[in-house]
């Protein structure tokens, strides 16, 4: 029963939650799962790794998915770069149980997360 309550509570968060903020915590939930699936590694658990880079690599599909190619073709053409490199660090990591893959995804997320913060809170431009 709260199983059920706590998935309808998080659809609705979601629902009415606005984008900029679901972006922001697609990034910040990305970065920790890269951060558990490090933690996993250095552990030797396996099912743990394989879960935290599961999860990390549905949000950079998502967030790939995300991108508007006609609005703004230059910058989604970046940013689907960026999201692919992103997503081949993560599958090198599960794949060879190595850290610094892990660590260079975790950089590009964090300064993409921290771009896109800085551009949610500047405030629009005159017409």
């Amino acid at each position: 029963m709260f199983a059920r309550a706590a998935t309808a509570y998080r659809r609705v968060d979601l629902d009415s939650a606005p984008k900029g903020e679901i972006v922001a915590r697609l990034f910040a939930r990305c970065l920790d799962d890269i951060a558990r699936a490090r933690e996993a590694i250095a552990g030797k658990d396996i099912a743990a790794k394989s879960a935290a880079i599961d999860h990390a690599l549905r949000i950079v599909i998502e967030l790939r998915a995300a991108l508007d190619h006609q609005a703004a073709p230059a910058l989604a053409a970046n940013l689907d770069g960026l999201y692919l490199f992103v997503h081949d660090q993560l599958s090198l990591a599960n794949v060879n149980l190595a850290g610094a893959p892990l660590d260079a995804a975790a950089r590009v997320m964090s300064e993409l997360g921290a771009a896109f913060a800085a551009v949610k809170h500047e405030p629009a431009a005159a017409p």
